[in-house]
């Protein structure tokens, strides 16, 4: 889910809300209603402050318009959010408890964790097992709906890429990244438990061991792991002071030193962004120097895949509303 993975990346690395007593300002009232279920203003203003409790930044002022853009972002993710759930309770789409079970003790096992640990762990973010155990499982069911009804319809074929490329081999890069093929954002982002492995990937990454995208999927436990550390449109003015900070001291393509937001550290990298003009210049490129089509077709592949997938994806949604009962008062 591209569009959605983006979202909620955008929102993980906003700066902080404004505290608790200028939300309490607000009077909590119905902001939608879909198919007769109730979403107020204490929802979304929770769902908000969850997201964003965790980053390090500058306070929001109650009359910041920003904080009206926020909150009408969520609204209208948690209305997607509930089309999905409603469509795959029509459809009997499940998943089970041992599947839930089984992821669980996957990502213990990535993060050498206990049971006890990673109870507590969880309690240090605010949730209970059970109620990681239901994001899990809807999390789950949600992928599992779209993947049946907007995955299996994309289709990239060898003339769409070979079209692409001949179209624009002039500006892709010959470079090898290290970020890999398969990450299309401008921003990559990967969170780990503590800075000593968020240093040691860091070297892995630098040292071409590993890719960016590689490194995300893997160790990651931020947003845009399924993506390689994807995280969409999200801009640097974005990213709260400290990352900012850490991203711009070095240069794009680079991979920044560790920062901690709330004992847990981050890695970024900017991939796209023109190289500073003081750095030294590499000798200059051959007319011959474009990737080959063998070199470029999986980068292609991807961007056209993802294209394909945010059209119809979006498509999908907007079905699913036109057939709901969708009021928004917000």
């Amino acid at each position: 889910m591209p569009q959605i993975a983006k979202f909620f990346g955008v929102l993980a690395l906003l700066a902080s809300l404004a505290t608790p007593a200028g939300a309490a300002e607000l009077v909590d009232r119905v902001v939608a209603v879909v198919n007769g279920k109730l979403i107020t203003l204490f929802d979304v203003n929770t769902r908000v402050a969850d997201m964003v409790k965790q980053t390090q930044g500058v306070a929001l002022k109650p009359d910041d318009p920003r904080l009206d853009d926020l909150r009408r972002q969520v609204l209208e993710s948690m209305i997607t959010d509930m089309l999905i759930e409603s469509e795959a309770n029509k459809l009997k789409v499940t998943v089970s408890d041992t599947e839930i079970d089984s992821q669980i003790e996957e990502i213990k096992k990535k993060n050498n964790l206990s049971q006890q640990q990673f109870v507590t762990e969880l309690a240090k973010e605010g949730l209970t097992l059970k109620q990681f155990r239901d994001k899990m499982r809807l999390d789950s069911i949600k992928k599992r709906l779209l993947g049946f009804m907007v995955h299996r319809k994309v289709l990239v074929t060898d003339d769409e890429i070979r079209d692409y490329y001949e179209k624009n081999k002039g500006s892709l890069s010959a470079a090898k990244s290290v970020l890999g093929p398969k990450v299309s954002g401008g921003l990559g982002f990967i969170m780990v438990p503590n800075k000593k492995q968020a240093e040691e990937l860091r070297d892995r990454i630098n040292s071409g061991s590993m890719s960016f995208a590689d490194a995300a999927k893997k160790f990651s436990i931020g947003p845009g792991r399924d993506q390689g550390g994807d995280l969409g449109d999200v801009q640097i003015k974005d990213l709260a002071p400290p990352l900012r900070s850490a991203l711009t001291a070095v240069p794009p393509g680079q991979v920044s030193e560790p920062v901690l937001l709330d004992g847990k550290a981050v890695l970024l990298v900017q991939r796209t962004a023109s190289a500073p003009a003081e750095k030294p210049a590499a000798p200059a490129a051959a007319a011959g120097s474009n990737p080959s089509y063998e070199a470029a077709k999986e980068q292609i592949q991807e961007l056209l895949y993802k294209q394909k997938f945010d059209k119809l994806f979006q498509e999908y949604i907007d079905n699913l509303r036109s057939k709901a009962v969708v009021e928004v008062k917000l």
